[in-house]
């Protein structure tokens, strides 16, 4: 199994963003990382993929320092382009999957 790369539109809400990623792990995959990146003249936020052998356990985005969701483990922190504007991003997947 490899892993790939996406990009994402930072001019997209948090929850677009997380719609986004969730809709790419429905295809067994599972979000690694997300960084800023120069693409075509733009910066954009590229997404890091694995493919995996099943749907991963729902991930959830939320601004750094957030309350994490019951039951659920960091799987990332980092930045990323939100609505235009760099953001601290946590990403929190549901434990037990």
């Amino acid at each position: 199994m490899g892993s790939y790369y996406m990009t994402m539109s930072g001019a997209h809400t948090l929850a677009k963003l997380q719609q986004a990623i969730r809709g790419e792990e429905a295809l067994a995959s599972q979000f690694v990382k997300s960084q800023l990146s120069a693409v075509d003249g733009s910066i954009t936020n590229l997404v890091t993929f694995q493919e995996v052998n099943a749907i991963p356990p729902a991930l959830k985005l939320l601004p750094h320092g957030s309350a994490a969701p019951a039951g659920s483990t960091l799987a990332w922190s980092g930045v990323m382009l939100v609505g235009g504007s760099n953001a601290v991003v946590d990403a929190y997947r549901t434990s037990g999957g």
